[in-house]
């Protein structure tokens, strides 16, 4: 059975990194199908990599993960694989870029710390740990190589933490992140469906209150169920809450950035 890698990075395309990691993959393990999930994340945007990487996860829960936003490079940080409680893979560096997806992925079950010399003899570029471990690592993955046989078991505890915190209850309100503004302006909060619906907050309406803003907006299936310029809330295809307006931008409209704290509940 051909293995799925889903590639992320913050590599652009105007370079030769995004190819030769394939170009590695595809010689340590032939049979792998190296799948570009995106590479245009602003350099050493981690959260921004580590929405990716929920979304990615999200779609391709089956899917090996490699994802590389990696400002630490060299500097000893750990390079990790970790393996989820539904068995999802994941391999990238220790700078929380991983946890989030993890979480989203049933949670963490096992951490290992990739050892280079386990994978290739030849001493890793320090600026270039995607080439020479990451994706070694993944293409090992692909051609059924048990992640324990990829280094040594790491305390979960010891991770370095994500860039974003999933939703929590206060209150009878969830109280949510903004994770990112994808390129229309739609606002991804960090509560899915699952948790909405098991807290009670799904309704025909629903309130985001950023400080002292509120905004009450029906809570509807698709873009296309209000009017052009009438902001919606839904789930987007990432599994996410979002805050958008059709044909319009949202971030723009109410002057909300990533890292913005919402509560979120039923208007009264």
């Amino acid at each position: 059975m051909q293995s799925i890698i889903g590639f992320i990075s913050d590599f652009g395309l105007e370079d030769t990194w995004v190819g030769v990691c394939h170009a590695v993959v595809y010689r340590a393990c032939p049979q792998a199908r190296v799948v570009d999930l995106g590479h245009q994340i602003p350099p050493f945007d981690i959260r921004k990599g580590a929405a990716m990487a929920v979304a990615g996860v999200h779609q391709l829960p089956e899917a090996i993960h490699l994802v590389v936003v990696d400002p630490g490079v060299g500097g000893g940080r750990r390079d990790l694989c970790i393996v989820t409680r539904n068995g999802t893979r994941l391999v990238g560096p220790d700078n929380g870029v991983l946890v989030p997806a993890a979480l989203r992925a049933g949670g963490i079950d096992q951490v290992y710390a990739i050892e280079p010399d386990k994978i290739d003899f030849r001493e890793p570029s320090p600026t270039f740990h995607a080439r020479d471990v990451l994706a070694p690592a993944a293409a090992a993955l692909a051609c059924g190589i048990d992640p324990s046989s990829l280094g040594v078991p790491v305390d979960q505890r010891t991770l370095v933490p994500g860039p974003f915190e999933l939703a929590h209850l206060e209150g009878g309100h969830m109280v949510a992140e903004v994770i990112e503004s994808d390129r229309f302006g739609s606002l991804r909060l960090s509560i899915s469906a699952n948790e909405l619906r098991a807290h009670g907050l799904w309704a025909e309406r629903i309130e985001f209150g950023f400080g002292h803003l509120i905004i009450n907006v029906p809570l509807a299936r698709t873009f296309a169920d209000v009017a052009e310029g009438e902001p919606v809330a839904l789930v987007d295809s990432s599994g996410w809450l979002t805050l958008s307006v059709r044909m319009g931008d949202a971030a723009e409209r109410y002057g909300v950035e990533p890292g913005a704290v919402a509560r979120v509940g039923i208007p009264r």
